[in-house]
This record gives C-alpha cells, sequence and structure tokens, in this order.
C-alpha cells in the first residue's frame, strides 16, 4: 500500500475517532442538562431556583445549543459514513445497481426527505400553538394536573 493512501486512512480514521469522541461528549451534556431540567430544577422553579448560577431557563438554553451541535457532529459523522450506509441500503433492498450506487443522488434525495419533514414539523407545530385562556397548575402547586380559573 502507498504511503500516501496510508497517511490518508490514518487520517480519516483519527477524524472519525474524534467526532466519535466529540459525539458522546455532546450526549453526554444533552443527558447532564436534561437531569437538571428534569430533576433538580423542575417545570415552575426558573423563578424560584437556580443551580450553580443558572436558572432553568439558562440551563434550557444550554440543552438547546448543545442539541444542535449534536446534530452538526450527527451529520459530520453521517457524510463520513454516506458510501457504507448508501451501499448497506442498495444491498438490503436487493436493487439492480448493488455494485455503484449513486452517492450524489441519494444525498441529494435524502436532503430533500429531512428538508421537506423539517419544514413540514416547523410549520405545523407554529400553526398549532393555542393560547391558554385558563392557567394549568401542576403536580408543583399542590394540583394533579387539574385546571382552575383565575381569582
Amino acid at each position: 500500500m502507498p504511503v500516501h493512501c496510508l497517511v490518508l486512512n490514518m487520517s480519516r480514521t483519527l477524524v472519525n475517532i474524534i467526532i466519535d469522541l466529540l459525539a458522546a461528549l455532546l450526549f453526554l451534556g444533552m443527558i447532564a442538562t436534561g437531569y437538571i431540567l428534569r430533576f433538580p430544577l423542575p417545570p415552575g422553579s426558573n423563578k424560584a431556583f437556580s443551580l450553580w448560577g443558572l436558572t432553568r431557563h439558562q440551563y434550557g438554553d444550554i440543552h438547546f445549543w448543545i442539541s444542535f451541535g449534536l446534530l452538526a457532529v450527527l451529520v459530520i459523522h453521517l457524510t463520513l459514513h454516506w458510501n457504507w450506509i448508501v451501499t448497506v441500503i442498495v444491498k438490503r433492498c436487493h436493487a439492480v445497481q448493488a455494485s455503484h450506487p449513486s452517492l450524489l443522488r441519494s444525498g441529494l434525495l435524502t436532503l430533500v426527505i429531512v428538508t421537506i419533514t423539517f419544514i413540514a414539523f416547523a410549520w405545523t407545530a407554529q400553526h398549532s400553538v393555542k393560547r391558554i385562556t385558563r392557567p394549568i397548575h401542576s403536580h408543583l402547586d399542590g394540583q394533579t394536573g387539574s385546571t382552575s380559573s383565575a381569582q
């Protein structure tokens, strides 16, 4: 094997290891901030409590940005392994062109499908928001999820 191929393979392996380690660290960050948001700072605790100088909303912001970082790393991970993914899917579907699948075509088709799905989700979520006319009390307020009129 030529030296330049060996160097390229080593650098690709190193990139894969770095991406995987980064994904693991971001995933642990998601778990940690999710735990903080669920247990030490549960819903309704933002005005009364903080943890290590940050409120529930601030931890929510950190959780949000970590999730975007994780998404970016996962997209990079999928891009680095796209040839393998397409080859496995084509072989599993018993397609005729199993030896040389079109990576560009499959990548663009996947990008279009993911983009349309995301836009449909965002549009549906944005247009499904409803104003609450009566406050909803949770178990933190001593209620069991019942609604009551504002006094």
